[in-house]
């Protein structure tokens, strides 16, 4: 593994498909859901889901991977990035969207935010369109 970013919060899995955030002991896909790394960013376009498409999307992958809550989500957000508002050394070619995330502890599609990673914006919202979907696993 390899630090990604200076103050050596975001460590690099070997086959860089991963990143582990040392703060919150979270393991991060690299890329979006529909992304693919090709060793050096992370290339093609995230795929746009329902709500309740994501939180499928993890269902039954090993390690257990599942969609985000707010506050794991948040704890991403890098306001002093310029094109997407995440760390771009370690999430090279994370696009500048709107990705969904759950609050804490809900099972149902009707709990969702809507986190911006274009301008920061965090914002309550229903389960009534589609947005990006980025995994996340304990550490």
């Amino acid at each position: 593994m390899s630090a990604a970013h200076a103050d050596g919060r975001f460590v690099i899995s070997a086959d860089g498909q991963e990143v582990t955030d040392t703060q919150t002991k979270l393991v991060w896909q690299r890329c979006a859901v529909g992304q693919k790394w090709d060793g050096k960013v992370c290339a093609g376009k995230a795929t746009k889901l329902s709500l309740a498409k994501a939180r499928e999307v993890g269902t039954g992958m090993t390690p257990a991977w599942h969609l985000p809550a707010k506050d794991e989500m948040v704890s991403l957000l890098d306001k002093r990035q310029k094109k997407s508002k995440i760390d771009a050394m370690a999430f090279p070619g994370a696009p500048g969207t709107i990705f969904w995330a759950v609050q804490a502890g809900s099972t149902d599609n009707l709990n969702a935010w809507l986190v911006n990673f274009k301008n920061g914006r965090v914002v309550a919202n229903t389960h009534k369109a589609n947005y990006a979907v980025r995994l996340v696993r304990p550490a």
